[in-house]
């Protein structure tokens, strides 16, 4: 803690000065940007054409409150625990001369499928 006399500094204390859930924000943005990248991947290893742009989900997503923000915030967490291991798992068997297309196929599907529900989710209410 600062003595009273001593002045105030700003830089020292960044994090509290960051408006509330301003951290978790950055934090999702990362983390669905790298859940965009790995959906590339996975589809190109499955033969199939990427995913189509998101359409402004994070900034829908920082502009809802409640429930449903953490239903979709928990969604993306759900969406990475199922990624991070799938897509190391391809990369393994590719890396050793496997066919990877088929458990591709299977990972693109899941993949498509959470996502296409989280956008959904993050969609305008009166939508």
């Amino acid at each position: 803690m600062r003595h009273p006399t001593q002045p105030f500094d700003a830089d020292a204390h960044h994090d509290f000065l960051k408006p509330p859930g301003e951290e978790r924000s950055s934090e999702l943005a990362v983390r669905w940007r790298s859940l965009d990248e790995a959906g590339r991947v996975v589809a190109t290893l499955a033969g199939e054409a990427e995913p189509a742009p998101d359409g402004g989900f994070l900034a829908r997503v920082e502009a809802t409150h409640g429930e449903r923000r953490r239903a979709a915030e928990q969604g993306v967490d759900d969406l990475a625990a199922m990624m991070e291991p799938g897509l190391a798992a391809l990369l393994y068997v590719c890396e050793n001369g496997g066919d990877a297309r088929a458990p591709a196929t299977a990972l693109w599907r899941e993949y498509r499928d959470a996502r296409t529900a989280l956008l959904a989710l993050a969609s305008p209410q009166d939508a």
